[in-house]
């Protein structure tokens, strides 16, 4: 994945902090970067809704704080760590935040820890995408095997006879090799049985 510095203007900001200097140092940087930013605190069931990134206090975090499951951020997090304790810690990497800013904050770091945390959400989210098609990929294939085993079984026929099979009616019905396979497994058809349907056990003749 290719990185470019973004420039951040007009994107929205929320600080998830206590009205302290380090959220005052914050806020001041996001605005000098042309943000829009608003601060809460306390706050609770936070959502992505109307916001691009959001700041927050790893040191009073707690659990109901984001409306997503810990770990399914909607945009990118970034920690504000103070506290070194290892309950808070452990609360916050639970968050699974796309970067870090360290307390107290001085007058610069706000831009790095935006760049981070922008360039690891959109890998993370381009990873997930990538690991549901090779999960797809995977049942598909599971179900193309068992397929063939259940052609193996009824049929009397071996496992390259059984995969020819279930190409040829893909072929011929013009359909995924996975879409016969669901078929075999939901008993709705066998070799033989070309141009019928069985449900519930009952063929009965298509058009």
């Amino acid at each position: 994945m290719s990185m470019r510095i973004p420039n951040f203007r007009g994107q929205r900001a929320l600080v998830l902090h206590p009205r302290d200097r380090n959220r005052d140092g914050v806020v001041e940087q996001l605005k000098r970067l042309g943000l829009a930013v608003a601060a809460r605190w306390p706050a609770e069931v936070i959502g992505a809704e109307g916001i691009d990134v959001a700041f927050f206090d790893s040191d009073t975090g707690f659990d109901g704080l984001f409306a997503w499951k810990p770990g399914q951020a909607d945009v990118p997090l970034i920690a504000m760590l103070g506290s070194e304790a290892p309950g808070r810690l452990a609360w916050t990497l639970a968050q699974r935040p796309a970067a870090y800013l360290t307390k107290p904050v001085g007058s610069t770091g706000v831009f790095t820890a935006l760049t981070i945390a922008f360039h690891t959400f959109a890998l993370h989210r381009v990873e997930a995408v990538e690991r549901r098609a090779i999960e797809n990929r995977l049942e598909r294939r599971d179900a193309v095997v068992a397929a063939a085993a259940t052609l193996m079984c009824r049929c009397g026929i071996d496992a390259a006879g059984a995969i020819r099979t279930l190409r040829r009616e893909s072929m011929r019905r013009r359909s995924p090799l996975d879409a016969i396979s669901a078929l075999v497994l939901a008993g709705k058809w066998l070799p033989g049985t070309e141009g019928e349907e069985r449900t519930g056990g009952v063929r009965t003749r298509t058009a």
